[in-house]
């Protein structure tokens, strides 16, 4: 709590209004401490919402030889059951140079810690990529294929538990390419670098 007076006794103030009183021999020692903001308040269970977005970065060619940079927007809505189990549903939107893909996973989330205003956190994620991409070419097909994804992250806490979210991981997305009726694989390995909010 607060020191309102160190002498002749000690009188102490919590975060309940409640005053205490002691003497100084019955104090071992005092260690002052930054206080906690009392706004925040971690989130044990309950809806949980992320939506994030950031690149997605390496160095990869597709079959044209364009260097594949990508984009990435997910937003996931889901239920935490404890510290450190979450799982929701999560979709979003992929894009390569060369490609556009709508991911749709599920997300498994959990948290390393649960005092203070700064919780780490780790994600895993996997479904199928449904391929976006708009072609005007009759003879070539662009198609879909699993993804999934894992790292790590930190949530800032603003108020309650809403917060900011930065994270960083490996994404891995599928695809196919049927060009006169010949199909070939092609897959993204990518570093996945996220922010944005929670709730």
């Amino acid at each position: 709590g607060k020191v309102l007076q160190e002498s002749p006794f000690y009188k102490i103030e919590t975060y309940d209004q409640s005053q205490w009183v002691f003497l100084p021999s019955e104090i071992e020692k005092t260690v002052p401490l930054k206080a906690p903001n009392p706004n925040i308040k971690y989130k044990e269970k309950g809806f949980v919402h992320y939506t994030e977005l950031g690149p997605l970065a390496m160095s990869n060619r597709a079959s044209n030889g364009v260097t594949t940079s990508a984009f990435s927007f997910q937003t996931t809505n889901g239920y935490k059951f404890n510290q450190w189990f979450y799982t929701g549903l999560g979709v979003g939107a992929d894009l390569y140079a060369v490609q556009t893909f709508v991911p749709v996973v599920l997300s498994l989330r959990g948290d390393f810690s649960r005092a203070g205003d700064k919780i780490p956190f780790y994600f895993l994620e996997g479904g199928y990529g449904f391929n976006a991409t708009s072609n005007d070419v009759d003879n070539l097909r662009f198609g879909g294929g699993s993804t999934f994804a894992g790292g790590i992250g930190l949530k800032i806490l603003f108020t309650n538990n809403t917060g900011f979210v930065i994270g960083a991981g490996y994404r891995f997305q599928r695809s196919s390419v049927t060009q006169l009726n010949v199909e070939k694989t092609e897959d993204f390995n990518r570093l996945t670098l996220r922010a944005g909010f929670s709730f």
